[in-house]
């Protein structure tokens, strides 16, 4: 019996398909509610700009599926998900990115009051290593009086993982709605509070929809499997070119892939194995070989 296969909210292709159709009331549904929950703007209307869902197919070409949007006050917003990197590297392409937008609003020679502000927002699907907070914003603030009313600069970067810790301390009972939307993006279609909010009903009949499409699902896949391929170049402590280390960094990687496809599959099997045969479940589950088979191939 083949196993049920879960996208993480957090995908970049599903999470886009979440928002990305300016008809649809859902999609303008959960994307004002992301904004508003997590900038002070307001929103009397959305749009976003750029509204393909698939241009490309990721084997050909990656598609640009950060979403773009402009408020009918004139503010521009982005919206990425990242769900691996450096935070240090991410931060400076987000400022390059940031940068890059307000430099396209003009002409050489047009008014410069002409400058909208850039709001970027970024579900990033990690922890907050160092302040442990789960949102955390970036402008350009005066140092005196640590204000930054006329900066065009707004980054705000959502530390998915850092719900964990905040349901622990006050219940799941007492999340604010920033909480629980974090919540139900970050536990993705396993969440147990995903009906409970007018946002999870929708992105639950979302999610349900593309699963049912095959070539939306595959592609969704092909983006997981892209980040993988990027996380196989991290490399974790001093112990690189030793041998347990590198049977501990296979294990990690399988772990991860093993949890996003079968979030509530035992893992106590995906112990004590060999460097090799971690290899070969990561290139299954890559795969998306039956379970059973991969258990059975690997003696288990």
């Amino acid at each position: 019996m083949k196993e049920k296969i879960t996208i993480p909210f957090y995908n970049d292709l599903l999470f886009k398909y979440f928002v990305y159709d300016n008809e649809d009331e859902g999609c303008q549904y959960i994307l004002k509610k992301i904004i508003e929950e997590i900038t002070p703007i307001r929103c009397k209307e959305l749009y976003v700009i750029n509204s393909e869902l698939m241009t490309h197919h990721y084997r050909e070409k990656r598609s640009i599926l950060d979403v773009r949007v402009k408020t009918q006050e004139g503010e521009y917003i982005n919206i990425e998900v990242q769900s691996a990197g450096l935070f240090e590297s991410l931060h400076r392409r987000f400022q390059y990115y940031a940068f890059k937008n307000i430099a396209l609003q003009i002409k050489s020679g047009d008014e410069y009051r002409k400058l909208q502000p850039v709001y970027q927002i970024i579900l990033y699907h990690e922890e907050d290593k160092e302040y442990h907070e789960l949102i955390r914003k970036f402008s350009i603030m005066n140092n005196k009086y640590h204000d930054d009313k006329g900066s065009l600069i707004h980054i705000y970067y959502v530390f998915l993982k850092e719900i964990e810790k905040i349901v622990k301390e006050k219940g799941k009972d007492h999340l604010n709605e920033l909480e629980e939307l974090c919540y139900v993006i970050e536990k993705g279609n396993e969440c147990d509070r995903i009906k409970m909010t007018k946002v999870g009903q929708i992105m639950k009949e979302k999610y349900d929809k593309f699963m049912e499409d095959m070539n939306l699902r595959e592609e969704a896949w092909a983006y997981e499997k892209a980040e993988f391929d990027k996380m196989a170049h991290y490399v974790d402590g001093e112990a690189k070119g030793r041998a347990e280390g590198k049977v501990e960094k296979s294990k990690s990687h399988v772990i991860k892939l093993y949890k996003t496809k079968y979030p509530n599959e035992d893992i106590s099997w995906l112990e004590n194995l060999t460097e090799k045969q971690y290899d070969e479940i990561f290139d299954m589950l890559l795969n998306n070989e039956d379970l059973e088979v991969i258990k059975r191939i690997i003696g288990k």
